[in-house]
């Protein structure tokens, strides 16, 4: 199985926002410089993250985005899911499908396709984007949009 650079890259956003979590919105435009990504990649993918919840969006001068609930609530079951559509390893597990069945019978390697799938579905339900900031925390270079001014 090979998930589509739109899942990859999604998934390096989320990570990203959520080494910064709680500290403001981050443009687009420097998550595209910081992971060396095509910005109007990112604008598609962002779109899409957005509408399933999964980052916010903030409009004006200090604009970005931010991730939607803390990191270790979103899963990548859920990434996966917005970007891909299913976890489905094969078309005939997808739902609604039934292009393995002849003559009512599952196809031959079925079972092996619905255990990946099990296998597949468990260890992404399993990881969160704070895990993978555990397991790798970076450096946090980017600097949220908004700035706090101190007076004296």
């Amino acid at each position: 199985m090979r998930f589509s650079t739109r899942t990859e890259y999604g998934i390096r956003i989320l990570v990203r926002l959520g080494r910064v979590y709680g500290k403001g919105p981050v443009a687009l435009s420097e998550l595209a410089e910081v992971e060396h990504l095509p910005l109007s990649y990112l604008e598609q993918i962002a779109g899409q993250l957005r509408r399933s919840g999964l980052v916010q969006s903030r409009m004006g001068a200090h604009g970005g985005y931010l991730l939607g609930r803390p990191p270790a609530s979103v899963t990548m079951a859920e990434i996966v899911t917005s970007l891909e559509g299913s976890l489905a390893p094969v078309s005939c597990l997808a739902e609604g499908e039934a292009e393995c069945h002849s003559e009512g019978e599952e196809c031959s390697a079925h079972s092996l396709w619905e255990r990946l799938q099990d296998n597949i579905t468990a260890t992404l339900q399993a990881t969160t984007v704070a895990d993978l900031i555990k397991v790798n925390p970076g450096p946090q270079v980017l600097v949220p949009s908004v700035t706090e001014v101190v007076t004296s």
